[in-house]
């Protein structure tokens, strides 16, 4: 049974499963009641804990610098303090209360929160898997980035694209299809094992099955 509580200001669903993997999930929204089922299903499926970590800071907490927004203002660009509060307080507090010794975590995220897995993924070695779904890859300066990093602190990727994504009417967002193949070219010549896949759909398509997708495909014994 998925259960709910609130860690300082972030909302936490948990399906909680007696093993060592743990799967973060990082969605702008609290899981809705219609999706716990599909959530509990993957969680005794894949023998992990599926922990979906929500009402965070969208904007600010999960980008790595600051840059304008795409309307008005800029994003906070904050995500280094962030991922240390993930690392220093919340993972560390949740897996001891969930008696999870040794974890092995595997980190999803959509939209920008896709930006962060990948960003996060270069910057600690955390996790075994990271998922980016409809990743932000067209954040000012991201790929440039990527392209400079001497070390990947994570050797295994799953990243997926909606095939419509590249159809929109903002600007920024246009060169999507061409920003996240940078990434994965990127991720590959650095040695990390990738699986890139096309989906069905647009950016907001329903988000279950795809996160059904990233958690096959950082499961699989081998990644294509």
């Amino acid at each position: 049974m998925i259960t709910s509580r609130t860690y300082h200001s972030l909302n936490l669903d948990i399906a909680p499963f007696d093993s060592s993997n743990i799967i973060y999930v990082l969605l702008p929204h609290r899981l809705p009641e219609e999706d716990r089922a599909s959530v509990e299903e993957m969680s005794s499926r894949f023998e992990s804990t599926i922990v979906v970590i929500s009402e965070m800071d969208w904007n600010s907490d999960l980008t790595p610098w600051k840059a304008p927004a795409v309307k008005e203002g800029e994003f906070g660009g904050h995500a280094s303090q962030f991922l240390d509060r993930l690392k220093e307080d919340l993972f560390f507090n949740l897996e001891n209360s969930l008696q999870i010794r040794k974890p092995k975590r595997y980190l999803i995220g959509l939209s920008l929160a896709g930006l962060f897995t990948v960003w996060a993924a270069v910057r600690k070695p955390l996790f075994e898997g990271v998922s980016s779904i409809s990743g932000s890859f067209w954040y000012d300066g991201f790929t440039e980035w990527l392209m400079k990093q001497e070390e990947l602190r994570c050797m295994r990727f799953h990243i997926c694209l909606g095939e419509k994504e590249k159809e929109t009417k903002v600007k920024r967002f246009a060169n999507i299809e061409e920003d996240t193949m940078k990434v994965v070219e990127t991720l590959m010549l650095k040695g990390a094992e990738v699986a890139f896949e096309m989906t069905e759909g647009g950016h907001n398509s329903p988000v279950i099955p795809r996160i059904e997708k990233s958690v096959v495909s950082l499961f699989e014994k081998s990644v294509v």
